[in-house]
């Protein structure tokens, strides 16, 4: 058995005090509290831009992985600092042979860091990136959503979010998270979770900055990948090879 963080029905208790806990496993990601901001979230006009099909000509990224190639679309209208510090260190080579230090099957795959054990990351100037919110993107399955250990900060490394295996019990959770007596999540976003897969728990907590949109296949082996129980790293290393940043242009 992998080791997993603590389940969706305590993180979102947590989560209607306003915090987040992340305890447990992967010390590069967790033993944090993480402030959500998506209580102060404005749903009316949300908009889940990450289910529409991405035009051509959008910002993206093409992950070259040693177990194959994920294309993702980037959101700068929507993060514009953490999307500039990716492709900066895209271009630069930083994000090249850089190991994919964690993986948790069913949560996420965690990246980033020039050390081997994600224990530091770099932004381009050497400050940490402070966290871009919004109610248009949320850490959908395939999702990238940047990270750091200090919380409501972003640097190099990112995590790639997979998704919890909804029960009923914790749908029913996630519908009675509330704001001013009245469900914060609005029931459209509730049943896009469950429909596309999501980690909920993340949710206005890290910048959601990209989705991958081809090479789901190869995100599927990287969560797949057997680990170590303890420390949830992979038993036989995967590397992000290289990290090109393109126009997105539809794989026909």
């Amino acid at each position: 058995m992998k080791r997993n963080i603590n389940g969706i029905k305590k993180l979102l208790a947590a989560l209607l005090a306003a915090s987040c806990i992340f305890t447990g496993g992967c010390s590069a990601l967790m033993g944090n509290t993480y402030t959500s901001r998506a209580k102060d979230y404005d749903f009316s006009a949300m908009t889940m831009v990450q289910l529409e099909e991405p035009e051509e000509g959008r910002l993206a990224a093409v992950i070259h992985t040693t177990l194959g190639d994920m294309t993702a679309v980037l959101y700068p209208e929507y993060a514009p600092n953490t999307v500039d510090n990716f492709v900066n260190r895209s271009k630069d080579g930083y994000y090249d042979n850089t190991k994919i230090y964690a993986v948790y099957e069913t949560r996420f795959a965690a990246t980033g860091s020039a050390a081997n054990d994600g224990s530091t990351g770099a932004s381009n100037d050497g400050q940490l990136i402070e966290n871009e919110y919004t109610p248009n993107l949320w850490p959908f399955k395939g999702a990238l959503c940047s990270y750091s250990t200090t919380a409501g900060y972003g640097d190099s490394r990112y995590i790639i979010c997979n998704t919890f295996d909804f029960t009923e019990e914790d749908i029913e959770t996630l519908k009675s998270v509330q704001k001013d007596g009245k469900q914060l999540f609005p029931q459209e976003l509730i049943d896009a979770w469950v429909e596309h897969g999501s980690l909920p728990t993340l949710s206005g907590m890290q910048t959601v900055f990209g989705q991958i949109v081809e090479g789901m296949e190869v995100m599927e082996k990287i969560m797949s990948a057997e680990v170590d129980e303890e420390t949830a790293v992979p038993k036989e290393d995967i590397f992000v090879k290289h990290i090109d940043i393109i126009e997105y242009q539809k794989n026909s």
